[in-house]
């Protein structure tokens, strides 16, 4: 089976992928939580992601990549059920657990599939996350008719509704088209600890994780206190982004694979940090909407570049067991990131995260171009 066979599954369930961060800040506002109260629903999805990652990397090497995609499809039906009638803290938190650990099982299954027989390994996440973006789009507009006509909370019900029925529809697609022949990989119960090399590369993919998080749960909340947009408002200012991410993640993970993945990592870093600046000096709508595309397609490039740097020269029969523990570091810092973010805004104002953000990644760039080891190509 070929990553192409799930393509659809994962538009399907990717509704929400794009719309939920505008989404809940507006949500939780109308429910009277705060801007912290908000930013914890993003560290329990990622904290979920964490205990998933210690549960199923090693079991993900044992059981077919079909299994854990009917697991995943289930599972963000689950969520997305619960989060259509979530009206309280403990009930967002249980929807975004779930939704966390759906998130883990369908990214390891993609990358088994992406990693069988495919050198081009950036390219493959690009695919992967141009399919979830495509998704969103859909999602995007499916949102734009359902408040149209309805007010905030009766139509997050309903669009939540809608979001789970795509979920089911993907599950039974699966169980139709994928059949349960599907060859999995050869599993060798040998323990697996990472080189030094790895080590070292799993450390800047926790960082990597910790720092773009500070800011990117916060981008509705800057954009309210910054222009005091509209729901409408806000969904034009990220159409171009949207669209910048759905088709070029392929081609984004090219870049990494022709030119050198630290080479990529490193340029990519000050070209974040420097978007991060403009967003704060150019304080207009039209600019911002440009100067987040650059951002958003230079955050992406590095991330294709720092994973498929890790998986360079990876049995693909112990992937699960690997690239689970790799992205243990991946909700650490998804944990960290949005709390220390939030803690950033309510203290000293909506531009000191994006400046501290600058600053780090600056330094995330030198140590990268110091430390990180060169590619085969780079």
């Amino acid at each position: 089976m070929r990553y192409k066979q799930i393509a659809a599954p994962v538009i399907l369930v990717s509704l929400p992928c794009i719309i939920f961060e505008g989404l809940l800040p507006l949500y939780t506002e109308q429910l009277n939580f705060t801007t912290f109260e908000m930013t914890l629903l993003f560290s329990v999805y990622a904290l979920s992601g964490l205990i998933m990652r210690l549960i199923i990397g090693s079991m993900s090497d044992r059981f077919s990549r079909r299994m854990l995609l009917l697991l995943s499809l289930s599972a963000y039906g689950t969520a997305y059920l619960v989060l259509a009638g979530a009206v309280t803290m403990p009930q967002l938190m249980a929807a975004r657990f779930i939704q966390g650990a759906a998130g883990i099982l369908l990214s390891i299954s993609a990358v088994g599939l992406i990693l069988d027989g495919n050198d081009h390994f950036a390219q493959g996440m690009g695919r992967f996350d141009s399919n979830r973006n495509f998704g969103g789009m859909i999602g995007v507009g499916a949102a734009f008719l359902v408040f149209m006509n309805h007010d905030l909370l009766s139509g997050w019900k309903l669009f939540f509704l809608c979001s789970a029925g795509a979920a089911v529809l993907g599950l039974f697609y699966c169980i139709w088209k994928v059949g349960p022949a599907v060859k999995k990989p050869s599993y060798r119960p040998q323990p697996v600890a990472f080189t030094k090399e790895k080590q070292r590369i799993w450390i800047f993919n926790l960082f990597l994780c910790l720092f773009p998080s500070m800011i990117k749960v916060l981008l509705i909340p800057f954009l309210k206190a910054s222009f005091d947009l509209d729901m409408m408002e806000l969904a034009t200012v990220f159409f171009l982004p949207m669209i910048a991410s759905s088709l070029l993640g392929p081609h984004l993970g090219r870049i990494g694979d022709n030119f050198g993945y630290r080479k990529v990592i490193v340029l990519g870093s000050i070209l974040a940090a420097a978007m991060a600046v403009a967003i704060i000096v150019f304080h207009e709508l039209s600019a911002f909407q440009v100067l987040w595309t650059v951002y958003v397609m230079s955050v992406s490039a590095l991330n294709y570049s720092l994973d498929a740097m890790f998986v360079e020269g990876m049995d693909e029969g112990l992937i699960g067991d690997y690239y689970g523990k790799y992205s243990f570091g991946s909700s650490l810092g998804h944990i960290i990131g949005p709390v220390l973010g939030g803690m950033l805004f309510d203290l000293w104002g909506i531009n000191v995260p994006y400046l501290a953000f600058a600053v780090l990644m600056l330094v995330f760039a030198l140590c990268s171009a110091w430390l990180l080891p060169k590619s085969r190509i780079g």
